[in-house]
Order: C-alpha cells, then sequence, then structure tokens
C-alpha cells in the first residue's frame, strides 16, 4: 500500500498509553444481539448495557523497556475464544516483551503477534489457548460500516482509569497517512488506543487509534474491514523471534525448565521461578567441554537474595540430570541431581565459607579431572570430592537457580584448565604498599592512575574490595579505579585511531568497553564476523552487482534479525552501545550505522559514513561514485536528495549545504557518539560523566580543544579536582587567545580561586619556577 503525506496528520497524535493500573479480563460469552428492543430506551440506556456485558473482553495490553519497567500501555479486546486479541500496533512497542492482563489481574504471554500491519496501525496478539483452559471467554462481534451521524461508544483506560466509557457520534471520515479514518466526535485519551468502537448494537465497527492535536473531542478509529483483512491473511511472528530485548543468544545458550533468562551488557540475569523440581531453571552452552574427564569451569555470581540459589551446573543431560555448584541461603552447596523429585537430589557437601561474600560478586569454579571433583569460592577450594561417579553421556555445563532467585552472572568460562583469576600474594602485597603511601587525596591522581596501569586487570576488583572496607577512602579508591580503566582505554582508542584504516565498530566497542568494563570487545567483534559470514553464505555464489550485495544485507539485517531504530526509549544509554545495539537489535542512527558500516566492510562494500545535522545516515559508493542514501534507522529505507534536504531544513532550520553529504571519518563518527552520550548526562545532570566524556574528547578532538578544555576546567573547578583544573587552566592562557579574552580567561581563574583558592595563574607559575 503506498502513503500518501496528509498535513492532517500532523495534527493528530498516536497515543503512546503510558498510564498503568489497568487489569482486566474476559468473562462469559453473550451475543450483543441478545439485547432486546424493549430495552432500548436511549442510547445511553443501551451503551449502558452493552457496556456492562461487553466492557469484561477489554484487556490492557503492555510492553516492556530496556530495564524491565512498563513503558506503554493500551488497550484491547478479545475476538475470538482460542485467545485472538485486536489492538493498535503503536501499542505493542517495538521488539518488546508483551503482557496482556485480565480483570482479575492474571496475566498471560503473548505466544506470538498473529498479524500487523504498520500503515493502518493494527496488530492482532495470539495466546497460548492452553492459559485460557477453565476461563470463560467472551468475543466481540466485528459489525459493519460506520455512518456519518451514527451513535458510537468506545471502551478503554484513559489515564489508567479502567474501562471507562465514552459516547459520541461519528462526525465524518478522514484520509491519514493514505487511509480513511472514522471521524468521531467524542473525548478520546492516552490508554484508548486498541480499544473498540462500538455502534448501538454493541458490534465493533473500528479501533480507536489516534486522538487529535487540536481539541479533546475529536479521535478517529481504523475501521474494521481493515482488521478484517487481517485476520484473513496472517502474517505470524512468534515472540521469540519479535522479542530482541535481551534475548540470549541461541547459538550458544539453551534455556530449561522456563524462568526468565536475559541478557544485558556483558551480564546474564535470571529471575522468576522455573518449572522443574524447587523451581529449578537451566541454561546451558551449546557446546560441552571436548574432553569430558577433565575440563574447569567458572562464572562470577551475585545474588540479590542471600535466601536464594543460583551458580554453575556440569554433567548435565539436559534434562533433570546433572551436578550444581551454587551458593544456597549464605552456604556453599555441591548437590548431584538424578531426577525429577526431592528423592532424586543428593546434597553431596555443603557448608558455612568465609571465603564466599554475601551480597556481593562471588568467583565460583569448578575443576574436573576423571573422577576427581574440586570446587573454588573466590580462588579458595572449599570442596575437594575423590572418586565420585560421573555419567559418561550427561556432560553439557551451563548455569543454573533455584525457587524465585533473582541472580546474575557474569565471566562464564570453559576450558580443559583456566588460568586463576586471582591476584597473587606478591601483587597483593604491592598493591597494599602503594595503597598505604598514598594520601586519601593523592589517590585519584594522574601520578597514580600512571602507576596502577601496570598492574594486571584483577588489580581493579581488588581496589573495589579494599573500597568496601574503608569509608572515604573507598570512594577514592573507586574513583581511582575507574580512571585507571578509563585511562587504559582511552590509550587504546588513541592507538586504534593512529592506524591507516581505523575499524570504526573497535572504536566504538572500546567506547562501550570505557562506560562498561565488564564488555567484552573481542566477543562483540567476533559477533560481528559471525554475522558477515551469514550473510555471504546469503549470497552464496550469486553474480550479483554490490548494490544487490548491500541489498541482501538489508534483509538479513532488518527482516530476519529485526534490527530497528529505538523509537520508544530514544534518549536511553544503551542505544548508544554498539555491543547493546548487537544485543538488543535497537540503536540511535549513529549506532546502527556503525555496525552497518561494520558488515559492509567486511562484505566489501563501500559505505560511509553521513552525519547529517540532527541524523545519522550512510551511502554507498559504487566505483568510487556516490550512490544510494540508506536511512538505517528506519530499517534501511533509501532515501532521495529531496528527502535529506527537507529532512535537514526541518530539524536544523538552517538552509541545505552540500556539505552536509560528505563522508565523515571513523574519528569523526566516534566524536559524535561521544557528543551522544554526553548530552545525555548533561540532561541527567550527572556531572562525573560530563568529566569522563570530556577526558576522551580532549584526546581525540584537536580540532575543538578550546571548546572541550574550557567546558572541562569549568566542570573540574565545580567537581574540585583541583591537578586537572590547573592543567587546562594553564593550558588555555597559553593557547585560547584570541578565541577567548582576557575578561573570559580572568573571570575562569576567579571562579577556581574561588572554588579551589587557586592563586593567580602568574603567581603560581612564579612560584613553582615557571613552565
Amino acid at each position: 500500500m503506498n502513503c500518501k503525506f496528509n498535513p492532517l496528520f500532523l495534527l493528530i497524535l498516536m497515543l503512546t498509553s503510558l498510564c498503568g493500573f489497568n487489569h482486566f479480563v474476559v468473562a462469559e460469552e453473550k451475543s450483543p444481539n441478545s439485547v432486546e428492543a424493549t430495552e432500548k430506551n436511549t442510547s445511553v440506556t443501551d451503551f449502558k448495557i452493552i457496556a456492562d456485558r461487553y466492557r469484561e473482553a477489554i484487556v490492557s495490553v503492555s510492553f516492556l523497556g530496556r530495564d524491565g519497567e512498563e513503558l506503554g500501555m493500551g488497550a484491547g479486546f478479545v475476538i475470538d475464544k482460542s485467545g485472538l486479541i485486536a489492538t493498535n500496533r503503536h501499542v505493542i512497542g517495538e521488539a518488546r516483551p508483551i503482557r496482556v492482563t485480565f480483570l482479575d489481574g492474571q496475566q498471560f504471554a503473548v505466544e506470538s503477534i498473529y498479524a500487523s500491519d504498520e500503515i493502518a496501525d493494527l496488530a492482532l496478539l495470539k495466546l497460548n489457548p492452553d492459559d485460557l483452559v477453565g476461563r470463560k471467554v467472551v468475543k466481540l462481534e466485528l459489525g459493519s460500516r460506520a455512518e456519518q451521524g451514527d451513535e458510537v461508544a468506545a471502551i478503554g483506560h484513559p489515564r489508567g482509569y479502567k474501562n471507562s466509557l465514552v459516547t459520541g457520534i461519528v462526525s465524518g471520515s478522514q484520509e491519514i497517512n493514505g487511509i480513511n479514518l472514522i471521524q468521531v466526535s467524542m473525548p478520546i485519551d492516552h490508554g484508548n488506543s486498541g480499544g473498540p468502537l462500538l455502534d448501538r448494537e454493541g458490534n465493533v465497527v473500528g479501533i480507536i487509534t489516534y486522538k487529535s492535536a487540536e481539541t479533546a473531542n475529536v479521535g478517529f478509529a481504523m475501521p474494521v474491514n481493515n482488521l478484517k483483512s487481517l485476520i484473513d491473511s496472517p502474517n505470524p511472528i512468534t515472540l521469540s523471534r519479535w522479542t530482541t530485548i535481551g534475548r540470549l543468544n541461541p547459538q550458544k545458550w539453551e534455556e530449561f525448565f522456563g524462568a526468565a533468562w536475559s541478557q544485558r551488557a556483558g551480564k546474564i540475569h535470571v529471575s522468576g521461578s522455573g518449572k522443574g523440581f524447587g523451581g529449578r531453571s537451566l541454561c546451558l552452552w551449546h557446546e560441552p567441554p571436548s574432553a569430558p574427564e577433565q575440563f574447569e569451569l567458572q562464572v562470577s555470581v551475585k545474588l540479590e537474595d542471600e535466601s536464594g540459589a543460583a551458580g554453575l551446573v556440569f554433567y548435565a543431560d539436559r534434562g533433570d540430570r546433572h551436578y550444581g555448584f551454587y551458593p544456597s541461603a549464605g552456604n556453599l552447596r555441591l548437590s548431584r541431581f538424578d531426577g525429577a523429585d526431592v528423592f532424586s537430589w543428593h546434597v553431596l557437601e555443603e557448608f558455612n565459607t568465609p571465603a564466599y561474600k554475601p551480597g556481593d560478586w562471588n568467583l565460583l569454579k569448578v575443576s574436573v579431572k576423571e573422577s576427581h571433583i574440586r570446587c573454588f569460592c573466590n580462588g579458595e577450594l572449599v570442596f575437594d570430592l575423590k572418586d565420585q561417579p560421573v555419567r559418561a553421556n550427561s556432560n553439557a555445563v551451563g548455569l543454573a537457580k533455584f525457587r524465585d532467585t533473582k541472580a546474575s552472572f557474569r565471566g562464564f568460562q570453559m576450558a580443559e584448565e583456566l588460568l586463576n583469576p586471582v591476584l597473587t600474594e606478591e601483587i597483593q602485597h604491592q598493591l597494599e604498599q602503594l595503597l598505604d603511601d598514598l594520601k586519601t587525596e593523592e589517590l585519584a591522581s594522574q601520578h597514580s592512575v600512571q602507576k596502577l596501569q601496570d598492574f594486571p586487570p584483577q588489580s581493579q576488583e581488588y581496589l573495589n574490595k579494599q573500597a568496601e572496607e574503608l569509608e572515604h577512602r573507598a570512594a577514592e579508591i573507586r574513583r581511582l579505579n575507574r580512571r585507571v580503566h578509563e585511562a587504559n582505554i582511552q590509550n587504546l582508542i588513541e592507538e586504534e585511531l593512529k592506524c591507516e584504516n581505523p575499524q570504526i565498530s573497535q572504536l566504538a566497542l572500546l567506547l562501550s568497553r570505557y562506560d562498561n568494563p565488564e564488555i567484552g570487545v573481542e566477543n562483540y567483534l567476533m559477533q560481528i564476523d559471525e554475522m558477515a559470514q551469514d550473510i555471504e553464505m546469503m549470497i552464496g555464489d550469486q553474480q550479483l552487482s554490490e548494490i544487490e550485495r548491500r541489498e541482501i544485507m538489508d534483509r538479513y539485517l532488518f527482516e530476519e534479525n529485526g534490527f530497528h531504530g529505538s523509537r520508544t526509549n530514544y534518549y536511553h544509554k544503551s542505544n548508544s552501545y554498539l555491543n547493546e545495539v548487537i544485543d538488543d537489535r535497537e540503536g540511535l542512527p549513529i549506532s546502527l550505522s556503525v555496525l552497518y558500516l561494520a558488515l559492509a566492510d567486511k562484505l566489501k562494500l563501500d559505505i560511509r559514513g553521513v552525519g547529517l545535522p540532527g541524523h545519522f545516515i550512510v551511502r554507498q559508493y559504487v566505483d568510487s561514485e556516490p550512490e544510494s542514501m540508506i536511512d538505517v534507522f528506519d530499517r534501511g529505507r533509501v532515501l532521495g536528495l529531496v528527502d535529506v534536504m527537507t529532512r535537514v531544513e526541518l530539524q536544523s532550520r538552517s538552509a541545505w549545504n552540500d556539505a552536509y553529504l560528505e563522508p565523515q571519518s571513523s574519528r569523526a563518527i566516534l566524536i559524535r557518539m561521544i557528543r551522544n552520550l554526553q548530552g545525555i548526562a548533561e540532561r541527567q545532570e550527572s556531572v562525573e560523566d560530563i568529566l569522563r566524556y570530556l577526558n576522551l574528547l580532549v584526546g581525540i578532538d584537536s580540532e575543538n580543544q578550546i571548546e572541550h578544555r574550557y567546558v572541562r576546567a569549568l566542570v573540574a573547578i565545580r567537581q574540585r579536582e583541583r591537578s586537572l583544573a590547573e592543567k587546562d587552566l594553564a593550558w588555555l592562557h597559553e593557547n585560547a587567545q584570541p578565541v577567548l579574552n582576557e575578561r573570559q580567561l580572568n573571570e575562569l581563574s576567579s571562579f577556581a580561586e574561588q572554588w579551589l583558592g587557586l592563586k593567580p595563574l602568574e603567581k603560581t607559575a612564579h612560584e613553582q619556577g615557571g613552565d
């Protein structure tokens, strides 16, 4: 269907349905045709009867955000006793878990998106019929066409007021986005989206879709015939394919016995009760040990509540039989499960040990050599079982949780032999000596950072432990630890930028790791390689043009894997991190474009980034000549020059400049990504984060040094970062004129004197013997 632009569309707002509390249920089936004519005294009476009989077929539909919070809520209604529910497409968000809630508060998971149409803004959700066994379901009948002047009613949840009935009339029709919508005169608000528009016979004649931006008493509904066409020609997508937010990679992990397993920024999270005995749920690694008689595995685990239990499993048969090593109710436990009930569960060892740190991350390690099993916690041997019989055909390994535990895992590894990640006593002694020799105010200095950079990465964990034992000093140690990490990452970024052809994917992942030290850059680079290999397999031996090869890449990304622009949580930091874009298949224009550029490079396609004002796109070159412009944020839509010029002029409110289409270097793209994160930090008023991003910009953006150092000096003074403020003040006095005049520099110095007690720059330099 072709979309026609209509200016009226600018006057309407999609109901984003951000209200809470709506819980609805399906009731006993009764045909609306049973309403007797003798009961029809007035239209109000008609609609009261209809609302009383059929409001329970109205459900609430909500979806979850990146952090598990409920972001949107709208209405829906049951149209089939097997659990088919109609709603608006915009109510279900993008690639997110969806909940349907009934009147008694019972929630059901959506099994599939049975059908959807973005242009008509309609969706059909399918529940698992087994979930509805024993529940009486009423369906709303789909009626005929609405005529101008007809009395109609809508049932929904405006502003969270559940099952609210509003009445009005059909006042006309309007063509919006190429579709004739029913125009109604009645109050429509957030929460009505997806609810039914009913006639006096109780038939559904439309689905409430938009409200007017001009008046509170005009709304629009999609004619029911558009819904009928979806029913007749469904395009089902299972929720496992639909939901990309936090989904575990099925090529690496396999889940058993339910519970909610997800991943986020290098960690695996689990919550909810599994369906196995004792709430057990397993998440097993994709391949067993290559030598089942000799292997080691480890993971760090953190329990939200120490009454729970979660940890490692090994010698698992992908069923009820396995070993488990895990903390449980504050103790460490080694168990063997031989079946599905309590009689098949054997606790081999259990005791309380000071090696386990409640409420903290704990490193669990299992070492197997033939029939000898040893279990370690934070480097300390806690269980040592010799001559333990093992099952030859049950050698899968992975993670487990029990009861209603909520836990997080990080750093899962398996090999024939793993290196000891715990610092040696000698290195610990060196760290202790170094910390003892430093005064508190010296801990986060540049001098200390340089010293700590020579220590192994595990020293950062040691520093965190020290920080927990010391109150004020602990805060400074954490800052030092963070700055050591940031200094290391900044060095890696600067080294990559010195290369002849710096890789933007490497730079973007290092930026992610700058903010999250747990990100495994190599793991995500490997995922990009695997994606490129998948695309090469799709291309096969076909003799295709470069544009045709790019179109196959588009199909792989946007159709088969669901990569899309984030419209619901646009300013969420996750959208700026390439690793989370890969995990969740959602991001900003620039972060999605970085992935696109990385894949294109591996496929030998000449595609370059284009940084428009306010938007980032890519452009394909063929034989070094510019061709198609592609909006990766909009699922690879090909743009014409008029599209691009119009967008720029509307967003920037300035005249078009051909220079906007010039390709950007990897350095320029990275700087733009850092500035995005700096902007988020400014909106969140996180001064510490602003300073961190300024440190990066000072290191890599030589063209804007005066701007970055001036702002960093202001922030450093505000944060009482004395040495950093002195450094930037001295640089600005030497290099900033004439961009900054003498008055501005003196005002900055006065600000420093007021906050930090710094003497005027000339006196400070004189006392120190010059510079």
